[in-house]
């Protein structure tokens, strides 16, 4: 077919949106299988709650629970896994309050801008107000959103938190000692 044979057969065609049984794919994908539906998803009139399969195992590393269903899964891994911070492990309850654990626990960018300007969010998603500090927020959540002190406590105010204990920086040892001991350098 010449380029201009091509151009009227798709013109004659309309415009607009087609479906995907439109014969136009049809053709398409018999040559290229391009718009085939392939996939690994069965379509069953079983409802997946009611679909049991065998034990599986949670795909998180470290997590040993196993699970007969999808339903049992999606729920041990939305209430145990889905908004985990990934340098700590700490759970938490929503993207927001994840977003803002990292921000103010794991970002030395926010560590440095918080000193110029208020930089703690309000832990409510639609209050844009920010604060000089954490307990400025406390204050503003318990008094204006009616949190409870348990949940601002949970959160984690820095005087909740465990103490860990930092290693101390020990010197590496002298070189001049090394070498006058049995170690020999060529």
């Amino acid at each position: 077919m010449m380029s201009m044979e091509k151009l009227q057969l798709l013109l004659a065609r309309g415009t607009g949106h087609k479906s995907v049984e439109d014969d136009l794919f049809k053709t398409v994908d018999d040559s290229l299988k391009v718009y085939r539906r392939v996939g690994v998803f069965e379509i069953t009139d079983q409802s997946d709650e009611l679909r049991c399969t065998d034990n599986f195992q949670c795909n998180v590393d470290g997590c040993t629970a196993s699970f007969t269903s999808m339903a049992d899964y999606d729920s041990h891994y939305n209430s145990n896994h889905r908004y985990t911070c990934i340098y700590c492990r700490k759970l938490l309850q929503s993207a927001h309050l994840l977003d803002l654990h990292l921000s103010e626990t794991h970002d030395n960018f926010f560590k440095v801008s918080s000193v110029k300007k208020p930089m703690f969010k309000c832990f409510i998603v639609t209050c844009q107000t920010q604060f000089w500090n954490s307990e400025e927020r406390n204050v503003h959540c318990k008094e204006i959103h009616n949190m409870s002190k348990s949940f601002l406590q949970h959160y984690g105010n820095k005087k909740n938190q465990k103490n860990r204990k930092k290693t101390k920086y020990t010197a590496p040892p002298n070189l001049e000692s090394m070498v006058e001991s049995s170690m020999v350098i060529n």
